[in-house]
């Protein structure tokens, strides 16, 4: 997955020689690139009087690039692992880099030289780390229907394939979840240079109290360095009412009650109807 974030790194100066005198003013180098992407080294010149005799960058101890202005051409090129120059974007004051690989994360120094007779020398370096990112946003499993109140909540939040292994977190409504509803799992690898997935889950008790309007939100987040994504998913509670049962045993007793009624009646009935019949 593309990223177009970009943190460029400035440090201070290493000093050989002395102090006056042509020096480096600053070293620009992005911090973080992601695979694929360009990187433009710059390192920025103060001659302070004295003539530039050459410019070399350096990657781990290696050199890679020499510009040496008198020379006819002025640039050369060297074989360094993780680095391929554009020489159409590279001279005096940057050298652009193609396609950058895990092989291109290290030390950058730029070192330049004055001419004689003093021949001062200025170094200055920075660190890029180039990040394989993960191959889609986080994955959510075991996500339910609808839970009931009471019920266990339990999810995973995966993060495929990237290189630093990257940092899951849940979170609800932009807090983060405590620690003791989290369960950690050991990130498994893949590949050479390895390539990491991670997953971290998440095991709740299912409230009334959690879920606003019948619904929870959650999100789960993977970070990589300076580069970050989520996704999110929608817990619902499921809102099923009982009817209360119905009391048989009552309802027995009430038509036995009207039946005894009944036979009452036509008991006195017939004994009125003899009465009379005795009269007449």
């Amino acid at each position: 997955m593309a990223a177009n974030l970009v943190a460029t790194l400035v440090v201070f100066p290493l000093l050989h020689g002395v102090a006056t005198g042509l020096r480096i003013t600053e070293v620009e180098v992005p911090r973080y690139l992601v695979v694929g992407q360009k990187a433009t080294l710059r390192c920025h010149l103060a001659l302070e009087g004295e003539v530039l005799y050459s410019l070399k960058w350096w990657k781990d101890g290696k050199q890679f690039y020499q510009y040496i202005p008198q020379n006819k051409p002025p640039a050369v090129v060297f074989t360094v692992p993780g680095i391929t120059i554009n020489p159409a974007r590279s001279g005096l004051n940057e050298v652009e880099l193609l396609d950058v690989q895990s092989s291109s994360t290290g030390t950058y120094r730029c070192e330049v030289v004055a001419e004689a007779p003093t021949f001062n020398t200025h170094v200055m370096s920075a660190n890029m780390t180039i990040v394989d990112t993960p191959d889609t946003k986080p994955r959510v499993s075991g996500l339910e229907a609808a839970y009931r109140d009471g019920e266990k909540i339990s999810l995973n939040c995966t993060s495929l394939r990237s290189r630093p292994p990257a940092q899951l977190t849940w979170s609800i409504n932009g807090q983060e979840i405590a620690q003791e509803h989290l369960v950690r799992y050991s990130a498994a690898s893949e590949g050479d240079p390895a390539l990491h997935t991670t997953t971290l889950g998440l095991s709740l008790t299912a409230r009334t109290s959690l879920f606003t309007d019948g619904a929870l939100e959650l999100r789960c987040s993977a970070t990589v360095h300076v580069y970050e994504w989520s996704t999110d998913v929608t817990l619902h509670l499921d809102n099923v009412t009982y009817s209360q049962p119905h009391h048989l045993p009552t309802l027995q007793q009430t038509d036995a009650a009207s039946s005894i009624l009944s036979s009452c009646i036509l008991v006195l009935c017939s004994l009125l109807t003899l009465c009379l019949c005795r009269r007449t």
